[in-house]
């Protein structure tokens, strides 16, 4: 983990970062240091298990509760199936709540697909001429980022007005459609 906390997009966007949007929801560590939770170790002390850079990416990201007053960590240990999103070791176990299974990847894209329009096929572009996004029919992607081509390549899926993306590289990202906008990573695109 090399990060957390507002502005990491933008400071991600070149360095090959897994970056996730966690506004309105809560973060937790899928490994607990129980003493620390207990308080029997002094506030000082940084756990390994801590979320915090440079200790491994080991987290789940659970939906946020209005006025939770129990421990957020209890209620994901008993109900991890609550958890949108689980990292670990740095590599993505669950999305969307759905556990990914790499090996399956390519026929899910390829599924969805085939069920999926035509109609935001093409290429993309950031109001500021920065990121230009190339959707094409293949279920692949292919980003110019600041005028370097192939910045970013890798599958992309449709399902309904979402898209979600697996880069070459590993890490996975989402964005959304609305009204021929594309909304994805703090950039809104439009059709070029």
């Amino acid at each position: 983990m090399v990060g957390i906390g507002p502005g990491l997009l933008t400071a991600a966007d070149d360095d090959g970062a897994i970056v996730i949007d966690c506004a309105g929801y809560v973060i937790v560590p899928t490994v607990v240091d129980t003493t620390q939770l207990r308080g029997l170790r002094s506030k000082s002390f940084r756990s390994p298990t801590a979320i915090a850079p440079g200790n491994p990416a080991d987290f789940a990201i659970l939906p946020a509760v209005s006025g939770e007053s129990e421990s957020v960590v209890g209620r994901f240990l008993a109900t991890p199936e609550i958890a949108l999103t689980v990292v670990v070791d740095g590599d993505i176990a669950v999305w969307d709540g759905h556990p990914v299974d790499v090996t399956d990847l390519a026929t899910d894209i390829e599924v969805a697909h085939t069920a999926s329009s035509d109609r935001y096929l093409g290429t993309w572009i950031d109001e500021n001429d920065f990121v230009h996004q190339h959707l094409t029919a293949d279920g692949r992607y292919d980003e110019t980022r600041g005028g370097r081509p192939h910045a970013y390549q890798g599958s992309y899926w449709i399902t309904g007005d979402r898209i979600d993306y697996r880069d070459d590289l590993g890490f996975w990202a989402f964005g959304e459609f609305a009204d021929d906008v594309l909304h994805h990573a703090g950039y809104t695109f439009h059709r070029s």
